[in-house]
């Protein structure tokens, strides 16, 4: 089956190509069609195409996004243009061949399939197949091979070692300056780590923005001592500004270092050594070298298997929802609560996001354990309803993964369309560091949650990078000072001008304040003060059940008292 990809602006393209395939019967094949989006481009498998026809694309910057997309695939698809010449020039001495689109027939691509599908695709495979075209390093699979070749010819203890390399944080770069700067970064990292290793070693690119390192002796000797001062100089070397766009950019890095045990060693245990310390680098907020340890693949064992512990739950339904309120200063009302997940686990008890959120966020699983928390919480708000409990808020933290789903925002509206939920109810939450990270997919997606009725507010805010210039331009309603300078309010001055000016700021933005953490009358009264709008914390109430938070209510609600009485009387219960 030969599978064909158009990518065009013009629709009438696919007829025209799909008419001529038709007369083709001694062929079988498919047509797909791509739209000329370097996004889209980036998530075809290329593996499936055998011929590339690139159709009407207008703008000329989009064009080259899209030959960088190509390039950054690691795959040579051969690729047909069609031109609106008559006569056009011959593609044989260029990179790719060229079609008349007026005088386009079933034969003339018959001959094209057969000249670049076949003969071109063999010429180009051997090459594709070893060298990354962004900095003509070794790929991924050409690595595995080296690898595998080094270990069997150097059976002694301590002779290879491995070294995985994992830029934190580059999808900013990107972001902040665009796909060239970032592929311009990744060029300029490739000549720094050259520049720290020694002749004999061996650099790869084996991912976006991974990189690898094998290290050898060829005279018998260990090869510990060498890689770690290698290494520490390559730590060194990434640490110094890189630049980039008239700017000097800082960038992070988690390097993970394993050294060959002595017996037989494959290159998959090898790398996936290498990686399990890489991780173990990364989860200590990253720029960090770890070197690996037996204990790392146990402990590593250990979250895979509270992995399909996740998946099983989730299948099971064992989650379950906590409420901490929100206490509005001017009423002293429960006028809201945040959502935070528990774990009902069979064995163990109720277990905190502190025993297993880490897992579901690396294994991905946060996804669908997130749609799982906005669809408990829409449930909720409609018992609440019920309840005659109709204006309460309910607030669910984002994590930067969920915003990397592209289904996010229908999802979302699927369900508050299935529970009926009314604008303003349901608030979500994400942090700086998810606006940063996620750039504009996220703003994107706020104005669309947004337009959904969904209130938006910035959780953690004073501990990340973003600028009210940037928060100005989104639709955020609330901004969430973050606890560690709420509890510094009354003994720290530098806390207490930090949170007196995010209020002001804010609400000179006309954003409500919310502050977390409170947990003494002392900030509360401070916070009241300085007409913070709402406050949350252990002085209020620790996290409660849905019951719990329900009796909370009618409790208020039929006995008039406030809201720090209400609970303090509650507590006892």
């Amino acid at each position: 089956m030969v599978r064909i990809l158009l990518i065009s602006e013009q629709p009438s393209d696919f007829g025209l190509v799909d008419r001529s395939l038709q007369g083709i019967a001694d062929i079988p094949s498919e047509l797909l069609s791509c739209p000329p989006d370097p996004a889209e481009l980036a998530a075809v498998d290329l593996s499936r195409i055998t011929l590339m026809i690139w159709g009407r694309i207008s703008d000329v910057q989009i064009a080259a996004q899209l030959l960088i997309t190509l390039s950054q695939q690691q795959r040579k698809v051969p690729l047909l243009v069609l031109s609106d010449k008559a006569q056009p020039e011959s593609g044989n001495q260029q990179d790719f061949g060229v079609l008349p689109r007026q005088s386009l027939s079933a034969a003339m691509l018959r001959g094209a399939l057969t000249h670049y599908g076949t003969k071109r695709r063999e010429a180009t495979v051997t090459i594709s197949q070893s060298v990354d075209p962004l900095t003509g390093l070794s790929n991924r699979h050409h690595t595995r091979e080296l690898l595998s070749e080094c270990l069997s010819s150097h059976e002694s203890e301590g002779t290879v070692a491995l070294l995985l390399i994992d830029v934190d944080h580059f999808k900013k770069v990107n972001v902040s300056y665009g796909q060239g700067a970032g592929d311009a970064l990744i060029q300029l990292m490739a000549e720094r780590i050259k520049g720290a290793i020694l002749p004999n070693h061996k650099l790869a690119r084996i991912g976006g923005n991974e990189f690898a390192v094998i290290f050898r002796r060829d005279d018998g000797q260990s090869v510990a001592r060498e890689a770690m001062q290698c290494s520490d100089e390559i730590m060194l070397a990434m640490g110094r500004p890189f630049p980039l766009a008239r700017h000097a950019v800082r960038m992070a890095v988690s390097m993970g270092l394993t050294i060959k045990d002595h017996g037989f060693v494959t290159a998959d245990a090898l790398y996936s050594q290498a990686d399990i310390a890489m991780r173990r680098a990364k989860q200590d907020r990253g720029n960090a070298l770890q070197h690996y340890t037996k204990d790392m693949t146990h402990s590593a064992e250990k979250e895979l298997k509270l992995e399909a512990e996740i998946r099983r739950s989730l299948r099971k339904e064992e989650f379950v929802l906590h409420f901490q309120p929100r206490i509005d200063m001017g009423s002293g009302r429960i006028v809201g609560a945040e959502a935070l997940i528990r774990w009902q686990h069979p064995t163990q008890g109720l277990l905190s996001p502190a025993a297993f959120i880490r897992v579901a966020e690396d294994s991905g699983l946060i996804v669908p354990l997130g749609y799982w928390i906005i669809d408990a919480a829409c449930r909720y708000l409609t018992e609440l309803t019920a309840q005659g409990y109709g204006e309460v808020q309910i607030a669910v933290n984002v994590a930067f993964k969920q915003f990397q789903d592209k289904n996010f925002v229908q999802t979302v509206a699927n369900i508050i369309k299935k529970h009926c939920i009314r604008p303003g109810r349901l608030e979500i939450e994400l942090t700086e560091t998810t606006m940063m990270i996620e750039g504009n997919s996220v703003d994107h997606s706020l104005r669309e949650l947004n337009n959904l009725g969904i209130a938006i507010s910035l959780d953690d805010f004073g501990t990340g990078y973003s600028s009210f210039a940037h928060i100005q331009r989104l639709p955020i309603s609330a901004l969430k000072i973050d606890r560690s300078f709420v509890g510094g309010v009354n003994a720290s001055h530098d806390d207490s001008t930090i949170v007196k000016a995010m209020i002001s700021l804010a609400h000179s933005l006309e954003m409500q304040v919310i502050a977390e953490g409170a947990e003494t009358a002392d900030q509360v009264e401070f916070l009241r003060e300085h007409q913070c709008d709402q406050v949350q914390g252990y002085f209020f109430s620790r996290p409660v059940s849905s019951d719990d938070l329900m009796v909370l209510l009618h409790r208020e609600a039929t006995t008039g008292l406030i809201a720090a009485d209400n609970i303090a009387s509650f507590s006892t219960h």
